[in-house]
C-alpha cells in the first residue's frame, strides 16, 4: 500500500539521501539501535550516563560489511563479535581509563556467546519451547520469507522475490534477517524510546577519539600476525579506518530512523539494495527502484510478524545483565570502572 508522505518529510529525505550518497554503501552496517537500546538500559539500572556504553556496543559489527579480502574481514568480525570464545574480551582487558571501560562494558555486551547477539541469533528467550533453538531473529526472517509480497495474491512469497534478486538460498535468509532487524530497530524508536535515533548518532559523534585506541590496543597485535605479516601500523590503520567508517553509518542510521516511519522505511530500504551489489558481486538483476519497493514492503510486513519484539528485548536486558555481573564485568565511575573479576566464560 503506498503511503502518503508530507513536502517537509520529502525535504528531510533529500538532505538525508545527501549525506547516504557521501558514505561508501559498502561499508555501512546496520541493526545497531537495538544493541544501543540494551546498552542503555543496561547503564540505566546504575543511573550512569551511557553514550560511552552505547557506541561500545554498537562497535562490534564495525567490520560486517566491508568486502576487501585483504583486510581480513571474517576474521576481525569474528573476533569482535565472539564466534571464537572470549576474543570478544580482549577490549575489556585493554581498557584502562573510566571511559575505555565504559566503551569496553558496551562492547561485551554485543557478543554471541552469551551477549545480546545470543538471543537475536542462537537461542530465542520468549518464542514457543519448540522454537527456542534458534535465535529471534532468525524465527521472524524465516516467517517473512513464507509472508506473500502482496496479501492479494499469496502465491509468491518475500522468499520468492529475493531468489528472483539472483540469491542463493543463505543470502535470501541473510537479507530477511537484515530487514527483520531494521523494522525492530524502526519500532523500538517509535514506541519505546522516541530519542533513541538521536542517541545513537550523538554517541557516534562524541567517541571517536576514546574508542580507536582502545581497538588498536586490543586487536592490533593478533590482526598484523594473523593478516599483515606482522605489520602493526598497518593493522592499526586498516582498524581505525574501518572504525571511522562505522561511525558515519551510524551517525547516518541514527538519522534514519529519527524521521516518520515512511522515511525511514524508504531509507533503510535504500541502504540495503544499495549494499546488494557487494554480496553478488554485480548489479541486480531487477531495476534498484523495483527491488527497492520490495523491500520497503518487506520491512513493513516484518515490523508486524515482530509485534512480539518488546519481550524479547526485556528478556535480553536481564540476560545479558546477569551474564555480566556473573563474569565480574561492572561498571561503575566512582569506584575506578571494572570490579575484581576476569571477566572469563
Amino acid at each position: 500500500m503506498e503511503r502518503k508522505v508530507s513536502k517537509t518529510a520529502f525535504i528531510t529525505l533529500g538532505l538525508i539521501c545527501f549525506l547516504f550518497v557521501m558514505i561508501p554503501a559498502a561499508a555501512f552496517s546496520w541493526s545497531q539501535a537495538t544493541h544501543a537500546y540494551i546498552a542503555d538500559r543496561l547503564g540505566a539500572r546504575a543511573g550512569h550516563d551511557n553514550l560511552d556504553k552505547m557506541w561500545g556496543s554498537v562497535a562490534p559489527d564495525f567490520f560486517n560489511y566491508i568486502f576487501d579480502p585483504t583486510q581480513c574481514p571474517g576474521w576481525i568480525a569474528d573476533q569482535t563479535q565472539g564466534t571464537y570464545p572470549d576474543t570478544f574480551l580482549k577490549v575489556w582487558n585493554a581498557a584502562d581509563t573510566n571511559v575505555e571501560k565504559a566503551l569496553a562494558y558496551g562492547f561485551v555486551s554485543h557478543n554471541q556467546q552469551w551477549g545480546a547477539d545470543h538471543t537475536a541469533h542462537v537461542s530465542c528467550h520468549t518464542c514457543e519451547p519448540n522454537e527456542q533453538n534458534e535465535g529471534y531473529i532468525i524465527i521472524k526472517a524465516k516467517l517473512l520469507l513464507n509472508a506473500p509480497v502482496d496479501p492479494a495474491n499469496p502465491e509468491q512469497t518475500f522468499g520468492d522475490a529475493f531468489a528472483g534478486f539472483g540469491m542463493n538460498p543463505d543470502m535470501v535468509l541473510l537479507v530477511a534477517h537484515v530487514i527483520t532487524e531494521d523494522a525492530i530497530d524502526i519500532r523500538l524508536r517509535n514506541e519505546v524510546d522516541p530519542l533513541l535515533g538521536r542517541k545513537l548518532a550523538t554517541a557516534a559523534r562524541n567517541e571517536t577519539k576514546n574508542f580507536q585506541p582502545l581497538l588498536v590496543k586490543a586487536f592490533a597485535a593478533d590482526y598484523a600476525a594473523y593478516c599483515f605479516g606482522g605489520d602493526s601500523s598497518t593493522a592499526a590503520n586498516v582498524l581505525t579506518a574501518a572504525e571511522k567508517g562505522h561511525r558515519k553509518d551510524m551517525i547516518f542510521l541514527g538519522q534514519a530512523i529519527s524521521q516518520s516511519e515512511p522515511v525511514a522505511v524508504q531509507l533503510l530500504a535504500e541502504q540495503l539494495v544499495g549494499i546488494l551489489s557487494n554480496f553478488l558481486g554485480g548489479p541486480l538483476p531487477v531495476p534498484d527502484v523495483d527491488a527497492v519497493e520490495t523491500v520497503k514492503a518487506a520491512i513493513f510486513s516484518s515490523m508486524g510478524i515482530c509485534d512480539d519484539y518488546k519481550a524479547e528485548i526485556y528478556a535480553t536486558i536481564g540476560f545479558v545483565g546477569k551474564n555480566l555481573e556473573d563474569r565480574g564485568i561492572t561498571y561503575d565511575p566512582k569506584s575506578g570502572g571494572r570490579k575484581t573479576g576476569s571477566g572469563g566464560l
